[in-house]
């Protein structure tokens, strides 16, 4: 059964897009892959993984086919990005800064550190894992999948 402490709104910067979700871990990861770092405007996209969503004005969400495997979304009116998810699978990370609320969150786990830019620090005790790591288990998920 789901806590309802873990019950966390959010939406993007013009209102046009709301959601409910659960947080079923208080984990932001950090990915810094060229495209997140293109697509938030030089940074990593700051995700949190989110169970039962609950989406509302999703005639404004605008995605398109990013990668062989991702699809990004975002707010076809304000262009807040909103997440990244598998193409054909159920959303399961949202950006952290859309939550209402972001207390009792810290980012654990990088992902893609080879490509985060000189400029911006490790986070001190978060998990480090490169694109080969990344794309092995990308690799073993979809061949589990099928």
């Amino acid at each position: 059964m789901t806590d309802r402490k873990d019950m966390r709104s959010g939406g993007c910067l013009c209102g046009a897009v709301r959601f409910s979700a659960v947080l079923p871990e208080s984990v932001i990861q950090a990915c810094h892959c060229g495209q997140c770092q293109r697509w938030t405007g030089g940074g990593p996209l700051w995700a949190v993984r989110v169970k039962d969503l609950k989406l509302q004005g999703e005639d404004a969400i605008q995605s398109y086919h990013a990668s062989e495997h991702g699809e990004r979304a975002f707010c076809r009116m304000c262009g807040t990005t909103l997440y990244w998810k598998l193409q054909g699978r159920a959303i399961a990370f949202m950006s952290v800064g859309l939550l209402d609320d972001q207390s009792g969150l810290s980012v654990e786990e990088e992902i893609f550190v080879d490509q985060r830019p000189d400029w911006l620090p490790h986070f001190k005790g978060a998990k480090q894992h490169d694109e080969a790591e990344m794309q092995a288990q990308l690799k073993a998920f979809l061949e589990k999948e099928a």
